[in-house]
């Protein structure tokens, strides 16, 4: 159960800063994991190891995406600023955006329209065999390249949020409750 307390804050700026702290740990994991791909060459030993690409391309999509979905909770906004994207160029942009539908249609979720699940069926002559289809881009992880742009925009994102948080702070650092640590001496 969530304990709430009054804060002598404005609400909205609050909600915003809570939502700052929640983005720049994402944005944070999704960078050393999309590193970890890259720098420990986990693409150099594809396909043998492809569970592990797998498993990393998913985390780092899940982590990237998830500061502009909806979140529930009261206690910070529900999604980034879309200014938050303003520096972005055309390539990046249509990166964020892909990865956003990936996971909304392939990572997170199973949509059966965007993994094409129709079956076929193969003759074979004598007999009719069921041949399932999936296009799931799931089946190939985000390409080398596109990883290191995904990684770039992941740390520049990271930073962003975290010039926004300083702007704030200042405003609400002293309103907040104050955690006591004891000497151990």
């Amino acid at each position: 159960m969530t304990e709430y307390i009054e804060i002598d804050v404005d609400e909205e700026e609050f909600r915003l800063f809570n939502r700052l702290l929640l983005a720049y740990n994402d944005f944070k994991q999704a960078y050393e994991v999309a590193s970890v791909l890259i720098e420990d060459k986990y693409y150099e030993k594809y396909p043998e190891n492809r569970t592990m690409v797998h498993a990393l391309n998913l985390a780092v999509i899940i982590a990237y995406s998830r500061p502009f979905k909806v979140s529930r909770g009261q206690l910070a906004l529900k999604t980034l600023p879309e200014d938050i994207l303003s520096g972005f160029d055309d390539e990046q942009m249509k990166i964020h955006q892909q990865v956003l539908k990936d996971r909304d249609t392939m990572m997170a979720h199973s949509d059966a329209d965007a993994n094409n699940v129709i079956p076929q069926a193969l003759d074979l002559g004598h007999r009719k065999i069921l041949l399932p289809t999936n296009a799931s881009p799931y089946a190939i992880p985000l390409l080398p390249e596109v990883m290191g742009k995904l990684s770039t925009m992941a740390y520049q994102l990271q930073e962003r949020v975290f010039e926004m948080r300083m702007e704030i702070e200042p405003r609400i650092i002293d309103k907040l409750p104050l955690a006591r640590v004891q000497d151990e001496t």
